[in-house]
């Protein structure tokens, strides 16, 4: 049973995990400021609830982290996923039934950091939204509307939060958020099966259907690319930092 091989990262593993990475600087340390008008202090306490939201979500993100990197180093040999023996495909041929708990561990810390990761980057909108008092509600495209108001304000931010979001990691990284939540999850195997329609010049059209392989992607991939979020994400939580203290 899966309960047999759950255990929680000793002190000495989570330590080491936090060193082989930059998870750990996924924090938002702003000094709180000091007001006596009355109209800046209510803007402060909303701002502080913000901020402090948003750094319970980059926290249970760090958590997570620490657990898929956890179950990663102890082992999921899905560099080889599939084999072709006796004119059958075997897949996860190095597997055996450990190995399978953990990747299934793993695959959960996985989706859930990217849950709270992009939750704290949304409430990184709402930050930005109280802080420059652009009052705007929440609604469809909340984001969007915060983004065209720093545009008229604030040029440098704006460059580097778009910056940040069109990076090669947050790019991929939307491919695989959206396919684990809405399409078929990209951390397990499709089935192979194929289908194409070929026209005709007559209208007429025909359903192909083909069987192969199916798709599959590496655990490798999913730690390179929360990695690369991490590493294109902390400049821009700099910024943030020294426009809130400034």
């Amino acid at each position: 049973m899966i309960h047999d091989h759950l255990e929680y990262p000793s002190k000495a593993q989570w330590i080491e995990i936090e060193k082989k990475s930059k998870i750990a600087q996924l924090h938002l340390d702003v000094k709180k400021l000091k007001t006596s008008d009355i109209f800046a202090f209510i803007t402060n306490e909303e701002l502080s609830s913000w901020i402090r939201l948003f750094n319970n979500r980059l926290g249970q993100s760090r958590m997570s982290y620490i657990f898929f990197m956890h179950y990663y180093n102890k082992g999921i040999p899905d560099d080889e996923w599939f084999i072709v023996k006796d004119q059958s495909i075997q897949y996860f041929p190095h597997f055996n039934k450990e190995t399978f708990y953990y990747k299934s561990i793993f695959d959960y810390y996985i989706d859930n950091f990217y849950y709270k990761f992009f939750s704290a980057w949304d409430t990184m909108y709402h930050i930005i939204n109280v802080y420059y008092q652009f009052n705007i509600e929440t609604g469809n495209r909340f984001n969007s509307n915060v983004m065209k108001n720093l545009l008229k304000i604030d040029n440098n931010l704006y460059k580097v939060v778009e910056q940040t979001n069109k990076s090669e990691p947050f790019t991929l990284s939307r491919t695989l958020r959206n396919d684990i939540t809405h399409n078929f999850a990209p951390n397990d195997i499709s089935s192979g099966v194929i289908k194409e329609n070929e026209e005709f010049k007559n209208n007429m059209s025909i359903m192909k259907v083909s069987f192969g392989v199916g798709h599959y992607t590496h655990a490798s991939v999913f730690t390179n690319n929360i990695n690369g979020i991490i590493e294109n994400f902390l400049p821009l939580l700099q910024e943030l930092k020294n426009k809130l203290e400034s």
